[in-house]
């Protein structure tokens, strides 16, 4: 009993000491690169990657792609992106999209593309869901679907993507794929102006619609106020933005 517990504890400690240089040598990677030393960052990453760290895969395709080495690839960097994709690191995933619809490094394709960004979108990631939201509105590599591009507009929105927020604004100013809500689709619009100012347009434009008490609605954000200032209705219907604004943080401050 007393061997098995050795050699258990041995284990243990060789499994935690393999770690341990592990996470230290891809560090080692991270410092290299920050310090614009990107061989020895090639050179610290390319064996944990060969092992199947995703991180330093997903790092080695960027150095590749950025041709920040002197035998940058961009084969090799969708080589790696592509291992890093597989393994579900999202950035990848998007970068990969981004490698297909450009056609760089692989045969142009927007099926790909979209395929890639997708995956990417369902596991959150802001540019992915609004370029998923822009090829369901043109309808390139996936079948034409307004009402699809309005949900991963609102799902980028969500997630504080400033031209989601503008294009949100407008398709709920239109009735584009999703009701028309003038009183929604502007406090997108303030939202995405506050963040970029080219937006502006978009809320004059919406404003124009409106009464002036709908703009007081609308200017007084955040949502939650709609409830206040006796709007039941407004509320009920859009309750599942209020709460996903709150976990997202990006409520306007009363």
């Amino acid at each position: 009993m007393r061997q098995y517990m050795l050699f258990f504890f041995r284990t243990i400690l060789l499994f935690s000491l393999t770690f341990m240089v592990v996470h230290a040598d891809f560090n080692d990677g991270l410092a290299a690169a920050q310090a614009g030393d990107y061989t020895t960052a090639h050179n610290e990453w390319l064996p944990l990657a060969e092992q199947g760290d995703v991180n330093a895969q997903f790092y080695l395709g960027l150095l590749h792609s950025r041709q920040l080495i002197d035998w940058a690839s961009q084969e090799q960097a969708v080589k790696w992106y592509l291992l890093a994709a597989n393994n579900d690191h999202v950035n990848a995933q998007f970068n990969l999209g981004i490698k297909y619809n450009k056609g760089v490094g692989v045969e142009q394709s927007a099926t790909e593309a979209f395929a890639w960004y997708f995956k990417a979108a369902n596991n959150g990631h802001p540019e992915a869901q609004f370029n998923v939201a822009n090829m369901y509105r043109d309808g390139r590599g996936v079948e034409h679907s307004n009402e699809q591009a309005a949900t991963w507009y609102k799902a980028s929105s969500i997630n504080n993507l400033p031209q989601a927020q503008a294009n949100l604004a407008l398709v709920l100013h239109l009735g584009i794929g999703i009701e028309k809500d003038l009183t929604m689709a502007y406090v997108w619009a303030i939202l995405a102006s506050e963040a970029d100012t080219r937006f502006i347009a978009i809320k004059e434009l919406v404003a124009e619609e409106m009464s002036n008490d709908d703009k007081k609605i609308g200017d007084a954000a955040p949502l939650w106020r709609l409830y206040k200032v006796g709007e039941p209705d407004l509320w009920k219907d859009h309750h599942r933005y209020l709460h996903e604004l709150r976990a997202k943080e990006v409520i306007l401050s009363a």
